[in-house]
């Protein structure tokens, strides 16, 4: 019956599958639970399909070999529960280490051996060869695996292994009030946390059925274009260093500087703003604070634009980013690409745009979705350079808007000791792509279970796509582009007991 659903959800109605959850029901088994978006055919539409598992023995068929996108969510579920999902492709450790604690079924572990048939004095330069890429290297500021195999200099193949950066945020929901959480999921990225609670609010509000005052939707719209524009600058930044362009680097991070003390200014922090509650905004704009930032984004405009004509007219950038690390639109539907990634393939991608929140919605803002159509390094980086000018047009029109709308800046919520019994998804278009929180409550106020996917962890699984074919000396700048987020990815295991499989976390 799955294997039905999703082939409809997929091939006939054209949904995206954007994660798969399995939640812990006790004596009562297991929940499986797809999450699909149907948001294309009708704004905001989503659709979980739940499948009950028994508490012993839990198997479910994989469809990971008809929604490649499932691939990476099936394979932590199996590490995370004792869920196993039947017939995966590859169904090794996405965490763990791939033969501990207890080596996957089926699987052939020869790879590991990192072996090849002659002695290295007796290789020639047609025979393949193997190169380790992490877990700690200077290419990578946050620890991962990518095991290079080459032939000459060009790259054939590419396995990508993570786990190297313990997190176990999900588990700590569990044991946090809801109030709590906004500051622990603010605590995720250091460089997206308002994309963060923003999103966990989301699903927070919604499961508690509590609508955010227009003047606090704007607030909170702003501060998120801020920081996605403080995100592709840095991103600009540390491109322009992988590729040798110190200039760019300097430039941009130059710039970057200006939309931080727009923060420190309006929230008393550089990068923890910690301006999001349930209901609202913790902290008003006045008057004065409004034509402030209103001047100083007139000035960031001029500067970023001069970034923009310096990446379409240096001989550099072209010379470096065009024509590699080429992701086809196909590749990007398939593996499920998110934010710039997909839209640099061409694919109209943007959860602003299919599931409006916020300010973003129809009556609050208008403002263009940036696609470009050769999605390769170059495309990635002209959306987002292209996007920084579409986030000053959308905080301009938020500023101009709070001169007009009065009212709160929050609203009392619901009693903290009697959230409903409910489950609620929140979404939001963090800078490296669509970020999404599954919450489910079970009356109290204190999550049952908190599922987070990040735009990395999907984008992260696509990298061998992109690699493959081109230079290893072409490898830096391929996975720089799609601005991976490690620490944001990985998830921690802690196994009590080998022989119990329910000493396992999150």
């Amino acid at each position: 019956m799955v294997m039905e659903l999703a082939r409809y959800l997929t091939v006939e109605a054209g949904g995206r599958l954007m994660h798969v959850s399995v939640i812990d029901r006790g004596f009562d088994g297991y929940e499986v639970v797809y999450h699909y978006a149907l948001d294309h055919l009708e704004k905001n539409l989503h659709l979980n399909i739940k499948v009950s598992l028994p508490e012993h023995n839990p198997e479910i068929e994989s469809v990971a070999k008809l929604s490649p996108e499932a691939s990476w969510s099936e394979r932590e579920m199996m590490e995370l529960t004792p869920v196993k999902f039947i017939n995966h492709p590859d169904p090794r450790h996405l965490w763990l280490p791939y033969e501990w604690p207890n080596p996957v079924e089926g699987v052939d572990y020869e790879f590991l051996k990192d072996r090849l048939d002659a002695p290295p004095t007796q290789k020639s330069s047609n025979q393949p060869s193997l190169m380790p890429i992490g877990p700690y290297h200077p290419l990578l500021i946050e620890g991962a695996y990518f095991r290079v195999k080459l032939k000459d200099e060009e790259i054939t193949d590419v396995d990508v292994k993570l786990g190297w950066n313990h997190r176990g945020i999900m588990k700590l929901f569990e044991s946090r009030s809801y109030s709590r959480g906004v500051y622990l999921a603010e605590r995720i990225c250091g460089i997206c946390n308002v994309t963060h609670t923003t999103a966990y609010l989301n699903a927070v509000e919604t499961l508690s059925g509590i609508e955010v005052p227009d003047r606090a939707k704007y607030i909170r719209t702003l501060i998120a274009e801020l920081e996605r524009i403080h995100s592709h600058l840095l991103w600009l930044g540390v491109a322009g260093d992988l590729i040798g362009f110190k200039t760019l680097f300097m430039l941009s991070w130059k710039v970057r500087e200006k939309v931080l003390d727009i923060f420190e200014a309006t929230t008393g922090s550089r990068r923890t703003p910690a301006m999001n509650v349930i209901g609202g905004v913790r902290k008003d704009l006045a008057g004065e604070t409004i034509g402030k930032i209103e001047r100083r984004l007139l000035d960031l405009r001029g500067e970023i634009e001069g970034l923009v004509k310096l990446g379409y007219d240096h001989p550099l950038m072209r010379r470096r980013l065009q024509d590699i690390g080429k992701l086809s639109l196909s590749n990007a539907i398939s593996g499920g690409a998110v934010g710039p990634t997909a839209r640099a393939s061409g694919w109209k991608l943007d959860i602003r745009w299919s599931s409006p929140y916020l300010a973003y919605a129809d009556g609050y803002t208008t403002w263009d979705l940036i696609t470009e159509d050769g999605g390769d390094v170059w495309a990635r980086t002209m959306v987002r350079l292209k996007e920084m000018l579409v986030s000053i047009d959308i905080a301009k029109q938020c500023l101009q808007a709070l001169k007009k709308v009065g009212g709160p800046i929050k609203i009392e919520a619901v009693d903290p000791k009697n959230f409903p019994y409910n489950e609620a998804l929140g979404k939001t278009e963090a800078p490296r792509g669509e970020l999404m929180y599954y919450i489910v409550s079970d009356g109290t106020n204190i999550p049952y279970s908190v599922r987070i996917r990040t735009p990395s962890f999907r984008n992260n699984s696509l990298l061998p796509k992109m690699l493959k074919g081109y230079a290893l000396a072409d490898a830096p700048i391929i996975i720089g582009s799609i601005d991976p987020c490690y620490s944001c990815t990985d998830r921690i295991i802690v196994i009590k007991d080998s022989e119990n499989p329910k000493g396992r976390g999150a």
